[in-house]
């Protein structure tokens, strides 16, 4: 495993191979965050991008956040996936009469880098406006999620506006991925009693959950996509999160079978988090109701 610095101008810096990694993907952050600490044969020159390859593999890509240089010996590097660079840029308000996906790409997305989009290229009869202060992410996911009825998300620097699909499930346990531990948690205070719609700045219907409702406790939130926005909250109240030695070929959104001694749980990945250390490397997943 190694890892190149990639200066403005284009220049290289190749680094030894990393004492520490951490590498962590969600579903609710568009953008994958990498942590890693290297050991320096001489110095280093501050850098724009960095990417870490391993048996010919691109692991990760990204725009470097933060360089720290510990007494000449050793480089941390903060760094996000290509996500991060429509985050971090505000788009230009206003209001697109005929707005569509192909569209909204080259003006959100082009212009930092992305050459590919994924997704319906239907143009729509619906105006859809941009307000001030939204990031270019924001204009764009928010167009997904309400003409379009998905998210935005990024994977190897391609932007996909459809739903992920796969082969297989992840299996956990018995036959499949062997793992270390496992770890059941219940976050009650993550119910939703109901979640408004709204398109235009307008708010639309409202959709509840009778059986939160019951219990006297009224949590609301406002959506352009209500039902997914409900349905994500019902998923988050149990979580599962398994450890895994090795650095495992999971996806976020994958379904997964986690084999326990007294039953079988049917589950999706929400979050992987990746790690090295002295001590090898680990795979921890984060797995919800999908």
């Amino acid at each position: 495993m190694n890892g190149i610095l990639y200066d403005a101008d284009g220049g290289q810096q190749i680094l030894a191979s990393p004492v520490k990694v951490t590498l962590q993907r969600s579903v609710s952050a568009p953008a994958d965050v990498l942590e890693a600490v290297f050991p320096l044969t001489g110095p280093v020159r501050p850098a724009a991008f960095f990417r870490m390859a391993a048996a010919g593999k691109v692991l990760f890509d990204g725009p470097v956040d933060t360089m720290r240089e510990t007494d000449g010996r050793l480089l941390h590097l903060s760094v996000r996936s290509r996500a991060a660079l429509l985050l971090d840029s505000q788009a230009l308000p206003g209001t697109w009469l005929h707005p569509g996906l192909r569209n909204l790409f080259q003006t959100c997305a082009v212009p930092y880098g992305f050459t590919q989009i994924v997704g319906d290229m239907r143009v729509f009869d619906t105006p859809y406006t941009i307000d001030s202060n939204k990031s270019e992410w924001q204009a764009l996911d928010t167009f997904c999620q309400s003409f379009l009825g998905t998210a935005l998300w990024e994977e190897n620097g391609v932007l996909r506006a459809e739903q992920p699909t796969f082969s297989e499930p992840a299996v956990l346990g018995k036959s499949g991925i062997p793992y270390l531990k496992v770890c059941r948690t219940w976050q009650m205070y993550r119910q939703l009693s109901e979640v408004w719609g709204i398109r235009s700045g307008e708010l639309e219907n409202c959709i509840q959950d009778s059986a939160v409702r019951q219990t006297g406790i009224l949590r609301r939130r406002i959506s352009a996509a209500p039902e997914a926005a409900l349905q994500e909250a019902c998923g988050q109240v149990q979580t599962t999160s398994v450890l895994c030695v090795g650095w495992q070929p999971v996806k976020l959104w994958q379904p997964a079978v986690l084999w326990l001694p007294q039953e079988t749980l049917q589950l999706q990945v929400k979050q992987i988090l990746y790690q090295l250390s002295t001590e090898g490397k680990t795979t921890r997943l984060l797995l919800q109701n999908g």
